[in-house]
């Protein structure tokens, strides 16, 4: 289990040929770090119906599964940037291949016909997650075929990087 630290997302491929696209928030509270349920660097969000960016699953509990397509959050917690903004806007990264390393999962749970994560090329799907007592949007393990959308696979697992699950995301996936 990862504990939510001042980095929690981080590249390791180049990202020139991804798009990063900037959306509204849903819900403006979750961009004040002072919120008990601020958003964090390397959480999952979804495109709401009017294209708003919001959390992939609900997280009143974990265990709760995204059941739409979901995006990383490519921002630190509390950025200026984001605050000062009339829209509040968070950065997601919508499209093209990457590898980054995340403390956002949960290599214990398995939900819905999903496995814990065990294994290098295992696909990942989002979940809500409790992490160190805060409830986040993270990667959870997948199954072949158990239903939800697939947003990676394992490309290194954290016993073999320093407690980071190491992802990729790709068009092919």
């Amino acid at each position: 289990m990862s504990t939510i630290q001042r980095v929690n997302f981080e590249p390791v491929s180049d990202l020139l040929k991804t798009q990063i696209r900037d959306y509204a928030l849903a819900d403006k509270t979750i961009a004040d770090p002072l919120n008990t349920t601020a958003f964090v660097d390397g959480e999952w969000f979804i495109l709401d119906s009017t294209s708003k960016a919001a959390r992939a699953t609900a997280i009143n509990a974990a265990g709760n599964l995204a059941t739409q397509t979901s995006y990383v959050l490519f921002a630190e917690r509390g950025r200026s940037d984001v605050l000062a903004m009339s829209g509040r806007k968070v950065p997601l990264i919508v499209m093209g291949d990457y590898e980054a390393d995340t403390r956002i999962f949960d290599a214990s749970v398995a939900l819905s016909g999903g496995a814990a994560i065990t294994a290098v090329g295992q696909p990942l799907k989002v979940a809500s997650i409790s992490i160190g007592g805060k409830i986040v949007c993270g990667l959870v393990g997948a199954a072949a075929g158990d239903g939800e959308p697939i947003v990676g696979r394992v490309t290194r697992l954290p016993s073999a990087n320093g407690g980071k699950l190491r992802y990729t995301r790709a068009s092919s996936i």
